[in-house]
């Protein structure tokens, strides 16, 4: 085929198919059955339009953020609007003494002029009942929610959007003019929860807060509030897992020991890992990211691996493990108490019986005292005769 022939044909079908996409277009607009036409035809063929199907379109012209006015209706009521100049929309009804917040002892509430001009914010959106969206490109939608910020989205129950890019949800949350923020709220409280630091999230779950990593819920963790039991039936915890290893509300983890999550085991010689304990190098140091003021003492997760042979890397030391290999150290140490204590007391008892056996020997050697007692006693008697003998001639030549 010519060159020419084929450019002609390819145009001809590029043609064909502008033609099928242009009636395409027109067939997926339904017929009006109703339109108000615009002031300026050329530029707005019509500015409400009501399709046959039920559809429904409004057009207008954005002020392009000059704040010129022309808002549609202000003050209290029932309605939906269209504020074409600001690009607003808003839908339900506006009006005073809705509760905002009952933040003890200084209950707020609302005003009536929620969906007055100063208060609707440039391309922004409200529903409900008295939501307020001030802030440019802001978000409200609930009972007295309030997006005060610049983009800021609030839902709720009196929740407050008032930093930057924040979002306030559930019931009296408050971002607290905290840029970057999430707070969420639960129905526990009508006092705010309230952002504390920028570029945070907050979060009050009186129920505990779960976080589920598999499809039918098997897995995951549970922050509580102790009292309650999580979804893997542990409770008096703060933090739960589906692992077994628990927080509980007195500040102990407790790692996950249960004798059905082991198997493998081997015996251990205590003697054995007393002798790779005495080479294991024991240190004070520092972490890097702390201060050097904050000092730590133990090993390196490198050396335990290679004294040991226990967990996972070289880069962390189980507690399971260290706490392990002081036990069964300390099953050792006490096994050898137990040793010499024992042979401590057959010293003892032998050490005594060799002194009685002394004793007895050496009482032997030197006589009964008894016999001893005897001779003095005699020798005794003999010097009191001879005295009594001299005294006697003198006492008769006198008598």
């Amino acid at each position: 085929m010519p060159a020419y022939l084929s450019f002609r044909l390819r145009a001809a079908l590029a043609a064909l198919f502008a033609v099928f996409a242009a009636s395409a277009v027109q067939a997926q607009t339904p017929d009006a059955a109703l339109e108000v036409e615009g002031p300026v035809p050329a530029a707005y063929p019509w500015l409400f339009r009501v399709n046959v199907d039920g559809g429904v379109a409004a057009l207008g012209a954005y002020d392009g953020g000059s704040h010129s006015g022309g808002i549609p209706i202000e003050g209290e009521g029932t309605r939906l609007m269209w504020y074409p100049n600001k690009a607003a929309f808003r839908a339900g009804e506006v009006r005073s003494g809705v509760l905002k917040a009952d933040d003890y002892p200084f209950p707020q509430y609302t005003t009536g002029t929620e969906w007055d001009d100063a208060n609707v914010g440039y391309h922004s959106v409200a529903l409900g009942l008295a939501s307020q969206a001030s802030g440019d490109n802001a978000f409200a939608a609930g009972k007295a929610a309030y997006a005060t910020g610049e983009s800021t989205v609030a839902m709720g129950d009196g929740s407050h959007a008032t930093g930057v890019a924040s979002v306030a949800l559930g019931s009296h949350a408050h971002t607290n003019a905290r840029p970057g923020t999430f707070v969420f709220g639960d129905r526990s409280s009508e006092n705010f929860i309230r952002a504390s630091v920028n570029n945070s999230a907050t979060w009050r779950v009186a129920g505990g807060f779960r976080i589920f990593t598999a499809g039918n819920l098997s897995t995951g963790v549970t922050i509580q509030s102790g009292t309650s039991v999580s979804n893997w039936g542990q409770s008096s915890a703060v933090i739960s897992t589906s692992t077994g290893a628990l927080l509980t509300v007195g500040g102990v983890w407790q790692n996950a020991s249960d004798s059905t999550r082991k198997h493998l085991f081997e015996e251990v010689s205590g003697e054995d890992v007393l002798a790779r304990l005495r080479t294991l190098p024991i240190r004070r140091w520092s972490y890097r990211a702390e201060s050097a003021s904050v000092r730590h003492m133990g090993p390196t997760s490198q050396d335990f691996r290679a004294a040991f042979g226990l967990g996972g890397d070289e880069r962390s030391i189980g507690t399971v493990d260290a706490d392990g290999v002081a036990l069964a150290a300390a099953q050792a140490l006490e096994a050898r108490t137990r040793t010499q204590a024992e042979d401590i007391a057959a010293l003892r008892a032998e050490n005594e019986a060799l002194r009685a056996r002394l004793d007895a020997l050496e009482a032997e050697r030197r006589g009964p005292p008894t016999a001893f007692l005897g001779v003095a006693g005699l020798l005794g008697l003999g010097l009191a005769g001879l005295v009594f003998r001299r005294r006697s001639p003198s006492a008769a030549a006198r008598s």
